[in-house]
């Protein structure tokens, strides 16, 4: 969503800016409307940087038939950690890293470099030359599976899993659960997890499955809880924990799983699913797992192997070219 690519400063200060109908916030009018002023806000920054971040270089985030093919690429470049036995490809890398990172660096910049970090990939070893495409939620709450995202078209992210009956889980299924027979990536085997086996890391191939579930979008990731989430956010302590759904913070519980787990369950996907980069490119996650210190803008990310190290302050503007230069339309 483009008002994600706002700064924390300027998320924290959503909830008292605007005054929409609880119809337009349900409907996704005031997410519209949000997603204008964003996009207005960081164009005008462009004429005043001095980073060489332009409005002619710079990237516009809108999805593009391509992106699948790249996708597919890397799943066919050999991997960069040797060490690792159920790392195959370039893609799998990224799983790995995810994994490791994530009891330190579970927080939105961190997401948002991971995410450049795998454009970077796509576009310096699979040449793709389009931006990166991110899914709102809301838009499919009345049936993901006709969401032309999975349809199971050669111009989707492949289907829906073939139909299986769960007799266990935390909340009722969706409609498929089983491999994924139609569309690009019906053919991909997973090599990695799933993340509850005893070596999450180790060689284990399957094929890609996939649960698509409507119910689960509809009450977390609504365009309803997406705007909900930005307007209820006085703070940044507390949109981390909104976006969350972290059940620590009364306010926060209104939103079941929210949007981060949300995305996730929607799907049934991990960071072996091909379709994970796009959910996390529209929820980029932050949780800060005490007793760590508070963090500082001088504190660095690191994305080696696959990627650059950053100072947090660094990453804070998508317009300030160091790494970034993008936004969100």
């Amino acid at each position: 969503m483009l008002v994600l690519s706002l700064t924390a400063s300027a998320v924290a200060a959503l909830g008292g800016a605007f005054n929409y109908s609880q119809p337009d916030i349900d409907s996704g009018k005031a997410l519209q409307d949000l997603s204008r002023i964003a996009k207005e806000n960081a164009l005008k920054r462009l004429s005043d940087s001095s980073s060489g971040c332009t409005a002619e270089n710079v990237r516009v985030r809108e999805e593009r038939i391509a992106y699948t093919k790249a996708v597919e690429c890397l799943m066919e470049t050999p991997d960069v950690y040797q060490n690792i036995s159920g790392a195959k490809s370039t893609f799998d890398s990224f799983g790995v890293l995810h994994y490791y990172q994530t009891p330190y660096a579970y927080f939105l910049l961190f997401h948002r470099l991971y995410i450049w970090a795998f454009e970077e990939k796509l576009r310096t070893v699979c040449g793709y030359t389009g931006p990166f495409p991110y899914w709102e939620w809301g838009l499919d709450a009345g049936g993901v599976e006709q969401s032309p995202v999975f349809d199971g078209s050669p111009t989707s992210m492949g289907g829906n899993g073939e139909k299986v009956n769960r007799t266990q889980g935390m909340f009722p299924g969706g409609s498929g659960g089983g491999c994924v027979k139609e569309g690009p990536f019906s053919n991909y085997t997973v090599n990695l997890g799933p993340l509850t086996a005893d070596d999450p890391l180790a060689h284990n191939p399957r094929c890609l499955k996939r649960d698509l579930n409507t119910r689960m979008c509809r009450s977390s990731a609504s365009l309803k809880n997406t705007t909900e989430v930005m307007l209820e956010s006085p703070n940044i302590e507390l949109f981390q924990a909104n976006l969350q759904g972290d059940f620590r913070y009364p306010e926060s519980r209104k939103w079941g799983m929210s949007v981060h787990g949300g995305g996730h369950f929607i799907i049934s996907g991990d960071p072996g699913s091909d379709f994970y980069f796009s959910n996390i490119a529209g929820t980029i996650t932050m949780m800060n797992r005490p007793p760590s210190r508070n963090g500082t803008l001088d504190d660095v990310l690191d994305m080696e192997p696959l990627g650059g190290a950053y100072t947090l302050g660094e990453m804070l503007d998508t317009l300030g070219g160091s790494p970034f230069c993008f936004i969100y339309e």
